[in-house]
């Protein structure tokens, strides 16, 4: 990628991330602000660090609506803007007497250094390392990705300065190839990761890459080529039945509150075949009536995209134990603890057969059924059990929100008997 435009025409301007026709769908709900830049078909874009809903943002002005009604801290985000604005034209008016051309890239590292509050310019010139950018990017980030993404970030950051100390090196983008690809593989292993959180976190490095090729950091590719993959393998990830439901919904836990409330918020997945981050800390705000038929509307968190899903007896005796509202939420880390201890009470003791790859050995043991079961088996269960029943795909991905099949069939994990009596009891025959 050529990092120097040979004219000095270039558009700053500030939008809403999402596409205006998006935003009008959910006009109140928060957006990240991005400054834009672009010049001859080259362009970067970033975060600058806060949010605005499409009805309190002017298109035409590129700021936040003043006046009355207006966001507590429009004045402020707006003088945000202007300071941005001012120091990118500022920049590229000097470049233009010093040279004649845009240097993108020390264009694209200057604006992030005054989004950030470090504007060091005479670090601009030094060939940026992977993490000093990493740490950069996610700092920039931070308010705009949830905390477990961040989190994930900060360990790929923390892993990346452990392969630097290991083999007493400096990443640098213009050195990353499929040598350090494999000797940071070889180093997870090493410390004993699953081959998926390898993946993760090769996924992760990847983020980083194209972040800053596309901010015209660096002009490395290397991270596109199908060599540098990211290693995945199938987990052993169970489902519970209907009965097996049945079984954790009548087990009077009313002695033990705190894994009743665990159970309770577990059932509300099974019921509804939403993420954990939908199902725990739902609130009477989400119930919609519609042609006197009662529904949980959902604007799932991870794709926003929106769901209806009835609300069955099955929900509404979980709901009469709390005043027919729902389960109050509980941290994940409670959630999973308890919800493991709930279903060892109730007996799901079979012992299953997993096998998994662990610092690059394949490792196969026998686990008790209770230790399988996460916050995630709810959506699992209830996508498996629909399917084992005969109904069809596509009314499954109604509810669960899936958008293709492909996406929807990873999360079936029925025997091949179990698969085709689900397909028979669906008419293939008829």
């Amino acid at each position: 990628m050529k990092s120097t435009l040979e004219s000095t025409h270039g558009v700053v301007r500030f939008s809403l991330k999402e596409s205006i026709k998006s935003l009008e769908k959910t006009p109140s709900k928060e957006n990240i602000i991005i400054v834009r830049f672009s010049s001859k078909g080259k362009r970067f874009k970033k975060s600058i660090g806060y949010k605005c809903s499409l009805s309190n943002w002017d298109v035409k002005k590129q700021k936040v609506k003043t006046g009355k009604g207006m966001m507590q801290n429009a004045y402020k985000i707006n003088e945000r803007i202007d300071e941005i604005r001012a120091f990118t034209e500022n920049e590229l008016t000097n470049m233009e007497s010093n040279n004649g051309s845009i240097a993108l890239d020390k264009l694209s590292y200057l604006v992030s250094c005054k989004i950030n509050g470090n504007e060091d310019n005479d670090k601009v010139n030094e060939k940026l390392n992977i993490v000093q950018y990493a740490e950069n990017l996610i700092k920039a980030k931070k308010n705009s990705i949830n905390i477990t993404t961040y989190r994930s970030y900060c360990q790929t950051i923390k892993l990346l300065e452990l392969y630097e100390k290991r083999f007493s090196e400096i990443l640098k983008f213009d050195e990353i190839n499929l040598s350090f690809y494999r000797k940071f593989i070889d180093l997870l292993e090493d410390e004993d990761y699953s081959l998926n959180s390898v993946g993760k976190h090769v996924k992760n490095l990847k983020t980083f890459l194209n972040d800053a090729f596309v901010n015209g950091v660096s002009t490395n590719t290397i991270f596109k080529n199908r060599a540098f993959k990211v290693p995945k393998e199938i987990t052993t990830d169970i489902y519970l039945t209907w009965d097996e439901i049945k079984v954790l919904a009548e087990k009077d836990f009313s002695n033990r509150p705190r894994i009743e409330l665990a159970r309770d918020i577990f059932l509300i997945g099974c019921y509804t075949g939403q993420r954990v981050s939908d199902y725990n800390g739902l609130t009477n705000e989400n119930i919609e009536y519609l042609d006197g038929h009662k529904f949980i509307k959902i604007h799932q968190k991870k794709t926003d995209n929106p769901v209806l899903i009835p609300v069955t007896d099955d929900i509404k005796k979980v709901m009469k134990r709390y005043d027919n509202n729902f389960p109050p939420k509980l941290s994940e880390p409670i959630l999973r603890e308890n919800l493991k201890t709930a279903c060892s009470t109730v007996g799901f003791k079979e012992m299953v057969q997993v096998s998994y790859t662990k610092g690059g050995k394949l490792v196969k043991k026998g686990m008790p059924k209770y230790n399988l079961v996460k916050t995630h088996t709810a959506r699992r269960s209830f996508c498996t059990n629909y399917y084992v029943a005969g109904k069809s795909i596509q009314s499954i991905m109604l509810f669960s929100g899936h958008k293709t099949e492909r996406e929807f069939q990873k999360y079936i994990r029925i025997e091949k008997e179990q698969e085709a009596l689900a397909v028979s009891r669906s008419g293939f025959f008829k």
